[in-house]
């Protein structure tokens, strides 16, 4: 049986990493709970010691490698109100992206509108179209922020899509999504979101906010290990990329050796081309039913009030400020913070205090920065612990 818990407080109880450590850098890799790392090492004793293909293991019983994806998939679309037809998987979420980046015939006279200094890997694949021609419309963040305003004032008649990072992953801004959406919608334009940042604890209704196409992967608030990506295409979207590969999984009779023709499937399943990352595919749908379990509003509030005590707790201590200071409709789980110069604070620091997170390098004005990122199996002990740190520092 599956080790689900049932509340948010008694979650902390299946990720043995929480014991020891407060962790506060599931915004580079997150901890795994037990019930993913039971289920995938069962699968993988059974390869090692039985051989040929295991089955899965779930509350109604065993299953095979592709039902296990339909049930994956299934849980997958409940967490962001689509359909499992609407899901697709892949190596990780910046190899889907590029689905939208290479896969749609953009004319000479299209552009796209999207971030400047958002995640890397997005921001590298509409580089390189750029590179080829394609009129590529970056926005630049004020003071850490990029309004919906300031997205919208750079489209035009000629907009194709516009790509957004829901959640900013250096700086926690939270975008606008339904904003944005809405106004994509009604002005026909694709919008492609990058959900890495808040997939597993932020809510997201790809119906609601019109999202076309959406991103996310599974190391980091999906609690995986790492190496499978998945996204959300609708069929608005899904019509318009070019298919530039086939294989047995993305026919509609797979499995079907004897067929002589590829016929490729309608669903999103027709960008899976062969054998694909399964333990990930399984880890990726238990997280998602664990989420379900436990309810989206349920643990958006949980973590952004934790955030939210972090971020009152950094106000009112000396040698820390905040990076930034984000109206609240744009924070979210992660909390960027500063340290004074004179602070003689450093990764060991905490490292020797069992607080896991990481310090940068000074700047130019000799302040370290370090981004503290709340999931639903940290509580309150851990900004404690964080701050037990600081305070040990103060009174050197």
């Amino acid at each position: 049986m599956m080790a689900f818990s049932k509340s948010i407080s008694e979650f902390r109880n299946h990720v043995p990493a929480a014991y020891d450590w407060a962790y506060l850098e599931t915004g580079g890799t997150g901890l795994v709970p037990d019930f993913v790392y039971e289920g995938v090492r069962r699968y993988m004793d059974d390869r090692y010691f039985k051989g040929g293909d295991s089955v899965w293991l779930f509350d109604d019983g065993i299953t095979w490698t592709l039902p296990m994806i339909e049930k994956s998939k299934e849980a997958l679309a409940q967490m962001i109100h689509g359909r499992p037809q609407e899901i697709a998987f892949g190596q990780s979420a910046t190899q889907m992206f590029t689905l939208v980046t290479e896969g749609i015939d953009y004319s000479p006279e299209d552009n796209i509108v999207t971030v400047q200094e958002g995640w890397i890997g997005s921001r590298y694949a509409w580089q390189k179209r750029q590179a080829e021609g394609l009129e590529v419309r970056f926005v630049y963040p004020e003071e850490g922020r990029i309004t919906a305003k300031q997205m919208i004032e750079q489209c035009d008649s000629h907009t194709r899509a516009m790509a957004i990072n829901l959640v900013e992953s250096s700086t926690g801004f939270r975008m606008d999504v339904d904003e944005l959406g809405d106004f994509c919608r009604k002005n026909d334009i694709l919008f492609f979101v990058d959900g890495v940042q808040a997939l597993g604890v932020l809510q997201i209704d790809v119906q609601r906010s019109n999202i076309d196409f959406l991103v996310g992967n599974d190391y980091k608030w999906m609690m995986n290990f790492c190496g499978t990506g998945y996204a959300y295409i609708s069929q608005r979207v899904r019509k318009q990329i070019r298919h530039w590969g086939a294989g047995w999984m993305s026919d509609t009779d797979r499995f079907n050796t004897t067929k002589e023709h590829w016929e490729p499937r309608m669903d999103a399943g027709r960008f899976e081309i062969g054998h694909q990352h399964n333990d990930g595919i399984y880890g990726l749908g238990l997280v998602a039913a664990q989420y379900n379990l436990l309810g989206g509003e349920s643990i958006e509030r949980y973590v952004c009030d934790l955030a939210e005590d972090f971020r009152l707790r950094v106000q009112a201590s000396k040698g820390v400020r905040l990076s930034y200071n984000f109206p609240k409709k744009n924070c979210s789980q992660i909390v960027s913070i500063k340290t004074a110069r004179e602070m003689e604070l450093d990764n060991e620091d905490f490292k020797k205090a069992k607080v896991f997170m990481h310090l940068r390098e000074p700047d130019q004005t000799g302040e370290r920065e370090m981004r503290v990122c709340f999931h639903y199996y940290n509580n309150k002990e851990d900004i404690d612990r964080f701050f037990a740190v600081v305070d040990a520092c103060n009174r050197r």
